[in-house]
């Protein structure tokens, strides 16, 4: 059976077309757009990554009012009133459910590290009960002082989600350390 020649030509039909069809993930977290805290955000560069990715670069940077892009270092300046009013790539929203095409105003506080949906407007939806209101991003730079850097460093290491590998092999390391240790007190106290 022949493909129907107008689903060949439809462009909201992604994945017939991978050329043309833009990418509806991003790239530095692999999560999907959306329409709140992965709007898909365009750069100078022309290069397109989610809100929430672009936040989190940003309180990690020395630089607070550009955005340096992940894939060709080109640096794009802030607009005025922050990180949420960078461009939305308006071909990625085209693509997502109609639902989905309507964004949401976000407010980012760096200073505290933190997206935030601001209050909806009668005329838009209200925010679903599934997406959280707000969204910590991580601590900026030089928030940290003297010996709490230590401490948060480690507490980001601890929170940082680890593969399946990786937990496996600290858990026989711990295992085959505590056994040496038994065998080490055992024979110490024969």
């Amino acid at each position: 059976m022949e493909p129907d020649s107008n689903d060949i030509c439809d462009p909201q039909k992604p994945g017939l077309d991978d050329e043309e069809t833009p990418d509806l993930e991003c790239v530095v977290c692999f999560c999907q757009f959306n329409n709140v805290f992965n709007t898909p955000k365009v750069l100078q560069c022309k290069h397109t990554f989610c809100l929430e990715c672009l936040a989190r670069m940003n309180v990690k940077s020395p630089q607070p009012n550009t955005i340096q892009c992940p894939l060709c270092r080109a640096y794009t300046p802030l607009p005025d009133l922050g990180l949420p009013k960078l461009a939305n790539d308006s071909t990625v929203l085209s693509y997502l459910p109609a639902t989905m095409q309507q964004v949401y105003s976000i407010r980012f506080n760096r200073s505290k590290g933190k997206l935030q949906v601001k209050r909806a407007a009668s005329s838009q939806p209200a925010v679903p009960r599934t997406i959280s209101q707000t969204l910590d991003v991580g601590t900026p730079i030089g928030a940290q002082q003297g010996g709490n850097r230590e401490r948060s460093l480690l507490i980001t290491v601890l929170r940082t989600p680890m593969c399946k590998a990786c937990i496996m092999s600290v858990v026989a390391i711990l295992a085959v350390s505590a056994t040496i240790i038994i065998l080490f007190q055992v024979n110490r106290n024969s």
